[in-house]
């Protein structure tokens, strides 16, 4: 167990100089930490006015973007003990074998293996030589993990907090029967979810993709969970239909409340999520998308006025649950690009025109679709009430 001091105060770590250079009025930070949290946003291997390290070299990318982890928890007064989930997003193309890919990362950082690694693979980074980015949650509190038949993490507990993802092949029938195992063997249920992201694959067919999002739909009846999903691209040779990650609070006297409905797929479904989520200290939204009050989407071509619209619409989520974005401590962005250096700063600063000063930790991925048709970008997050 971590013998980390937990304090309400927010320590923010901030950007680099030479980024802000770079990016003119920039306010994302490198890490933010509160309570028992860190987060820390997409570490990249960028040096001297944001320019690509090592371009096209994933292997150095890796080692930098990790060492960079593991100076903020450093720096936030964590151990690597408490990191509960790295996700990597790394270049498709650049990886012949996944398992191998991980198996490198956890030999070169071993402290890690007992941490649930997030795999994730994008067909593109908006900067040309970019391979991979990763970013971290750390949570100081007991510790505990499950490994799956071939020994890889699945599942990790820190304090209350539960951590787990979990890869459905195409053929199965019910798509949330091996999270459910882990969550209950870290002494957790579907009740107890906070969070949960679907990354889809490409190669679904709308048909498939809506037999899943039934299938979640009925998993999750009665469950007030967020919710954020995104399409992974093709694969030469996909080994799993949909992917589910999932943060999940287990304790008996959290107070939860919800808020609102998440937007949900086209079609005859029973959608359970909620918009926002209150769970002990923190609050979580589901993905917003660039819609008006209609459920049209707005400005089909614009990504910039796109973004304002949804960052409109996360700010109106975070009040109806007694937050504002001033409280955001972590936000994730998926969008549409390819190799698209103005397209990223142009959603960028839209996005951050909502953002206070010293902001969250964000992730923002090019390549990962919406899953809603129009929509250029979603985005979510997490915010502190303390």
């Amino acid at each position: 167990m971590s013998n980390r001091k937990t304090t309400s105060i927010r320590q923010y770590i901030g950007t680099s100089p030479m980024v802000k250079r770079a990016v003119a009025g920039f306010k994302i930070s490198r890490a933010v930490s509160i309570g028992d949290w860190l987060f820390t946003n997409g570490q990249m291997d960028i040096g001297a006015e944001a320019k690509v390290l090592n371009p096209g070299d994933i292997v150095a990318q890796t080692v930098t973007c990790m060492r960079s982890v593991y100076e903020l928890v450093a720096r936030t007064d964590y151990r690597l003990a408490d990191l509960a989930q790295l996700q990597v997003f790394y270049l498709g193309d650049s990886v012949v074998n996944e398992t191998s890919y991980r198996k490198m990362i956890l030999e070169e950082f071993p402290e890690c293996r007992d941490t649930l690694l997030v795999m994730t693979r994008v067909p593109s980074f908006a900067t040309v030589g970019h391979e991979v980015e990763i970013d971290a949650i750390a949570v100081s509190g007991q510790r505990a993990c499950v490994r799956n038949d071939t020994g890889m993490v699945r599942g990790v507990r820190r304090g209350d907090w539960v951590f787990a993802n979990s890869r459905v092949r195409y053929d199965a029938t019910d798509v949330c029967d091996d999270l459910c195992a882990t969550l209950g063997k870290l002494d957790a249920h579907s009740r107890d979810v906070c969070r949960l992201y679907v990354y889809y694959s490409a190669e679904l067919s709308p048909q498939e993709r809506a037999r899943i999002e039934r299938n979640i739909a009925q998993y999750f009846h009665g469950v007030p969970a967020t919710y954020h999903a995104a399409i992974v691209p093709g694969n030469a040779t996909p080994d799993f239909a949909v992917e589910l990650e999932v943060i999940a609070n287990s304790s008996s006297t959290a107070e939860k409340a919800a808020y609102g409905c998440a937007v949900a797929p086209a079609g005859e479904v029973e959608w359970p999520f909620v918009d926002a989520l209150c769970c002990a200290d923190l609050v979580f939204t589901s993905g917003q998308f660039p819609l008006d009050a209609t459920g049209a989407v707005q400005h089909p071509t614009d990504i910039a006025n796109q973004s304002r619209v949804v960052m409109r619409r996360l700010a109106a989520t975070l009040n109806r649950a007694g937050v504002d974005t001033g409280d955001l401590v972590k936000i994730k962005t998926y969008f549409e690009g390819a190799w698209n250096l103005d397209n990223w700063l142009d959603n960028l600063n839209a996005r951050m025109e909502s953002l206070s000063d010293p902001g969250p930790a964000s992730t923002g991925i090019e390549g990962l679709s919406p899953v809603v048709a129009g929509a250029l970008l979603s985005v979510d997050g997490i915010a502190s009430r303390k």
